[in-house]
């Protein structure tokens, strides 16, 4: 029997932001302990929850094009936002309308078709091989997340049982904290003013925030901000959660309201800096920006209360998982397997201890087993092409389909014990004892991306 599957996909969730994950994000500066998600809890609690879970390159049009492909940013040709997907490149929609009866239906932020969040029911911003419930164009979650609830709670209620639906959630929140940052009309907050005198309610600072490595994209530094400044921003960040997780509900209520099988997938584009590193948005390879929420809930098949630890997923994992539940073949291309098996029964046969991510044109990061490696390269400017190593496999120089060269090694790089050092505090990228270690997350960068992935080339740039 193939489920009916809805995706609730949100924009800038820190992985940690969940009430239920207190237990394995001890640390009181987590958001877990500030939140109160009883509709995120429940599917945690009846769900599989992965821990290790990676954003494919923490920017969201790029990101939304891997989740939605199953294919890196590199391939899909979506390397920043406000562009389209390689044409060659079939997104969700388009082969399960090719391979299924599946109903498609979005709602929501898509921001993978061109300057543009929100798509239209026909013509140029018409999402390929989905339906569409319009909403408001309005840009934030405040406006639009409610109505993408209730729409899809609505359709979800009154599909008929004669064949199973693909419907895909989009939604904004948390990203309204990016609103947060403009001030007003330009000026700052007053930046020592607890602003409504909540005192204790505040969250603490994290334990990384002062601890700024040099990256060559500043753009998500905020050294000026005033300690009281950042409590007040994660606090207003940590209740955009919270306006999520009752939208949330509403889907949730209709999925559990119906006789038949439904898959619920929970996840996010990317994370947000929330203060760590003295960051804020994204942008940036942390682990505050590239770790995301991953939630499979279907009470009666998939465990449920399942923390995993383990496993080192991303999002390119999740098309092929789909396509097996409906039961059509995987799109070619994808370097990722199913995670059916392993959230149904326990046991996998793949080995699920890499996670790579782009990092928009500058650095690519490495997650293998309990290290992480950030690679930085030189960037000329000229944004259009994706990057990928010579068919030579020298590792010094870069080039696009056309020829001309345009990236280099830089020699910049990071090197973190994610498991020892989870806040990110010591980097070991200039200590003798770990140049091994280096050498073998190069070799895993080499073999398992830059010489396999297959770039795009034809998308819209207008």
């Amino acid at each position: 029997m193939r489920p009916n599957i809805l995706i609730i996909f949100t924009d800038q969730q820190n992985i940690d932001s969940i009430a239920a994950y207190k237990h394995h994000f001890s640390h009181e500066a987590y958001g877990c302990h500030w939140v109160k998600t009883p509709n995120l809890d429940r599917m945690v609690e009846n769900g599989y929850s992965f821990l290790e879970s990676h954003s494919c390159n923490p920017v969201s049009s790029p990101a939304r094009s891997c989740t939605f492909t199953g294919r890196y940013s590199t391939e899909t040709g979506l390397t920043y936002n406000n562009i389209g997907i390689d044409k060659d490149v079939p997104n969700m929609g388009q082969w399960f309308e090719k391979y299924s009866d599946y109903d498609r239906v979005y709602c929501g932020k898509w921001h993978a078709g061109g300057k543009w969040n929100y798509p239209d029911i026909d013509g140029n911003r018409k999402i390929p091989g989905f339906d569409t419930i319009p909403v408001s164009v309005w840009g934030t979650g405040d406006f639009n997340d409610f109505q993408v609830s209730g729409a899809i709670r609505a359709y979800i209620q009154n599909h008929d049982y004669d064949k199973p639906f693909l419907a895909i959630a989009g939604l904004m929140n948390p990203h309204d904290i990016c609103y947060w940052t403009q001030g007003l009309w330009g000026k700052r907050l007053v930046p020592d003013q607890d602003l409504f005198m909540l005192g204790d309610q505040l969250p603490p600072l994290p334990p990384n925030y002062q601890f700024n490595f040099e990256d060559p994209e500043p753009r998500s530094q905020r050294n000026n901000r005033t300690k009281m400044e950042w409590k007040n921003y994660i606090y207003d960040y940590l209740r955009m959660i919270e306006k999520l997780d009752m939208d949330l509900g509403r889907m949730l209520e209709a999925v559990d309201g119906r006789r038949d099988e439904t898959l619920v997938v929970l996840t996010a584009d990317h994370g947000e800096g929330a203060g760590r590193h003295r960051r804020e948005q994204k942008w940036h390879p942390f682990e505050q920006s590239v770790k995301v929420p991953l939630v499979y809930y279907m009470p009666g098949k998939v465990r449920k209360n399942v923390f995993d630890t383990e496993n080192i997923v991303s999002q390119i994992h999740l098309m092929p998982t789909l396509c097996e539940y409906a039961g059509i073949p995987t799109p070619p291309g994808c370097l990722a397997g199913s995670l059916k098996s392993l959230i149904e029964t326990g046991e996998t046969e793949q080995e699920l201890d890499t996670a790579i991510v782009e990092f928009k044109h500058i650095a690519r990061v490495v997650r293998y087993q309990d290290f992480k490696y950030v690679k930085y390269y030189e960037y000329s400017g000229e944004q259009d092409q994706p990057f990928v190593r010579r068919s030579d496999g020298k590792a010094e120089k870069f080039t696009p389909c056309v020829g001309k060269e345009r990236y280099k090694e830089s020699g910049r790089m990071l090197l973190f014990n994610i498991r020892e050092d989870p806040w990110e505090t010591i980097d070991l990228s200039k200590d003798p004892d770990y140049a091994t270690k280096i050498d073998e997350l190069e070799d895993v960068l080499i073999n398992r991306f830059e010489m396999v992935v297959q770039p795009g080339y034809h998308y819209d740039r207008n």
